[in-house]
């Protein structure tokens, strides 16, 4: 990317992306070589505020011709996870959609808190794939690797975050993930991760339609 000779706001975009990218890169592969495989140690965050430390990177990976568009939710968002696995989570997401993308597009990442639980949503505007190719994306399960975790492993790390995970795919149409977590509540002095109504865990037709509609419409 610095060889297209960048000036300006694109070069410091790239630098920030770059020294960013290094430290997240750092913990990812320190907490790798420590388990044996992917799972660290949880720690208590904003989720949009965490999210919004990443646009640079995410911007970068994505390139030029591809507008990511963070929507966050109005206030805080606290979570308790793993930030490396989360980190590799969403850039394995956006890579997808990326790659996804047959022309000039968009990628938007939203956050929706609903009660006690908060939707993170990823949808693009790009080719989309067939049922078939869902189910194989969805339940193959990749070791790591510098090309990400791939779609089984985003299903793994939800799973562990006591969450659920849905994707909704459409040819010509566009992808759809969104990623149901649990937020931490203080109660009584104490924090616990909240438990989600049955409601809650799925995504409804209609919520579907309204995603892909405004990424198609972007």
């Amino acid at each position: 990317m610095l060889d297209d000779r960048p000036t300006g706001d694109r070069r410091t975009l790239l630098l920030d992306a770059i020294e960013d990218a290094a430290l997240r890169g750092g913990r990812l592969t320190s907490a790798m070589l420590g388990q044996g495989r992917s799972g660290g140690a949880a720690t208590r965050f904003d989720l949009n505020e965490h999210l919004a430390g990443l646009g640079s990177l995410m911007r970068a990976r994505a390139g030029r011709h591809v507008e990511i568009r963070f929507e966050p939710a109005v206030g805080s968002l606290p979570v308790k996870l793993d930030p490396a696995d989360l980190d590799a989570v969403i850039l394995e997401l956006v890579s997808n959609a990326c790659a996804a993308l047959v022309r000039p597009g968009v990628i938007r990442i939203r956050t929706r808190r609903l009660g006690g639980r908060v939707r993170l949503i990823v949808a693009d505007n790009g080719r989309g794939m067939s049922a078939a190719e869902l189910h194989a994306a969805l339940h193959r399960f990749e070791q790591p690797s510098v090309n990400g975790f791939g779609l089984g492993r985003v299903r793994h790390f939800v799973e562990n975050a006591h969450g659920r995970l849905r994707f909704r795919s459409s040819e010509n149409r566009g992808s759809v993930a969104s990623l149901n977590l649990p937020l931490v509540l203080k109660v009584a002095g104490a924090e616990t991760a909240a438990t989600a109504p049955a409601r809650w865990n799925r995504m409804t037709r209609k919520e579907i339609r309204h995603e892909k509609r405004q990424s198609i419409t972007a």
